[in-house]
């Protein structure tokens, strides 16, 4: 098994930094796969990372305990700033940087819409940009943790990170980011190790969410059969294959396979 994603040093650097913080902090986005697939399955050969941007969801949870901001303190170590415009240094996206400098990745702080002010100015730092997505909290309902380097850091469960990519990869104006939320769930469903699990409890939340009736037809609109939009947009992500032959028959029947 490959030893890891070059940038994954930056992804340590920022839970090490923020470890005051990840109580109230869910690892999401491209990084779940290859967290779940180094740390947590095992033996997983492709370890493909096709993002270097870091995300967190934000739980709403008083905290008493830390001193200060998100925002201060990732000021106070030196974080690089990207901001909205070049006459406003508020609100800005914190940039964590390798110690050489020839890395960096934006961190990101994702809530559902209209975060509360409590959130916003005494856990976030109102400096820093929020980003407002919907049906965002339900990503955040079932999460689990593992340990990275003596931290504890916690990612949405399997199940609840496939249901929830299904139902908003379609909100993607860039079509970039939409393949790239369909090759996660390719990736998911591909490699972990129970994969009878996984889908039975995929299944169970399509059948039991109100969100569900939508996830069905994202799947029936993107993948009709093995040469529509979906399955096309995942063999573009996930390039040649040593060890699958054809990439869009697979992963239409692997999608599919959700609505059986």
């Amino acid at each position: 098994m490959s030893n890891g994603h070059s940038t994954e040093k930056l992804l340590i650097k920022v839970i090490t930094d923020l470890s005051d913080f990840l109580p109230y902090l869910v690892l999401v986005g491209g990084w779940v796969p290859y967290i779940y697939a180094k740390y947590i399955w095992g033996n997983v050969k492709n370890l493909a990372v096709t993002t270097s941007d870091i995300d967190f969801g934000v739980v709403f949870i008083r905290h008493s305990k830390n001193k200060g901001t998100i925002a201060s303190c990732v000021r106070k170590l030196g974080y690089g700033e990207h901001h909205e415009s070049m006459d406003r240094p508020i609100p800005f996206v914190p940039v964590v940087k390798s110690k050489e400098g020839n890395e960096k990745a934006d961190v990101e702080f994702i809530v559902d819409l209209k975060p509360s002010k409590y959130m916003k100015e005494k856990l976030i730092g109102k400096e820093i940009k929020i980003n407002e997505i919907k049906h965002f909290n339900l990503l955040l309902e079932s999460i689990t943790k593992i340990s990275i380097v003596g931290q504890l850091v916690q990612i949405p469960t399997e199940s609840i990170f496939v249901f929830h990519k299904l139902l908003t990869f379609i909100q993607r104006e860039n079509k970039e980011k939409l393949r790239k939320d369909l090759y996660y769930v390719y990736y998911m469903l591909r490699f972990c190790p129970r994969k009878d699990r996984l889908i039975e409890n995929v299944k169970s939340l399509i059948k039991d969410k109100g969100e569900g009736e939508s996830v069905v037809v994202n799947i029936q609109k993107y993948f009709s059969n093995h040469d529509s939009e979906g399955p096309i947009f995942i063999e573009q992500e996930n390039g040649s294959d040593y060890f699958i032959d054809n990439i869009r028959e697979d992963a239409y029947k692997k999608i599919t396979q959700l609505l059986g």
